[in-house]
């Protein structure tokens, strides 16, 4: 009979502590990605050079949503990244510029990079996409983190704009 009453008081605490779990939604600011066929890109994580920043929120969990604009119509697949520490101490990472301005990192797959989600362009401008995974959630506790692009093929122009949209992280915060 012991057992069965700690298994019981056990289940009760378990749904008494997701109870007291609640989803809220968060606005998230836009962030914006140039990518410049240059050098050896394809293949590499573009990271804007300025971290996207907020009010951190304490949570269990995130899932962003949002959508993905392009300056362009394209038909192409990216792979989306998120990191938590800036590409410029990186030693991996290549400097980006336009003769005197830093925009961007090149940065190869490495320990800091987590893929949270793809992109897909159908002859489109625009894609909506869900974005989950370790790096976001740390990153909405923390009020920052860098959202990337990986190229696995060419680009129909020299350079093109991503602009991260309406993003909107929900979030599990509670006990």
């Amino acid at each position: 009979m012991p057992v069965k009453r700690l298994l019981l008081s056990a289940l009760g605490l378990s749904l008494l502590l997701a109870a007291c779990s609640v989803r809220v939604t968060v606005p998230l600011p836009n962030q914006q990605v140039t990518v410049a066929m240059v050098g050896d890109t394809l293949g590499q994580v573009i990271y804007p050079a300025q971290a996207m920043e907020f009010p951190g929120v304490p949570v269990k969990s995130v899932e962003v949503s949002g959508t993905l604009e392009a300056n362009q119509p394209l038909t192409l697949t990216l792979n989306l990244y998120a990191r938590l520490t800036d590409p410029a101490s990186d030693p991996s990472c290549t400097a980006l510029s336009d003769f005197t301005t830093t925009y961007a990192y090149a940065c190869p797959v490495g320990p800091d990079d987590e893929r949270v989600g793809s992109a897909t362009f159908a002859l489109s401008q625009s894609t909506s996409l869900t974005l989950k995974g370790q790096n976001l959630t740390y990153g909405v506790q923390a009020g920052k983190l860098w959202l990337g692009v990986q190229l696995n093929q060419a680009l129909p122009a020299p350079q093109v704009e991503f602009t991260f949209k309406d993003l909107k992280a929900t979030v599990v915060a509670g006990l």
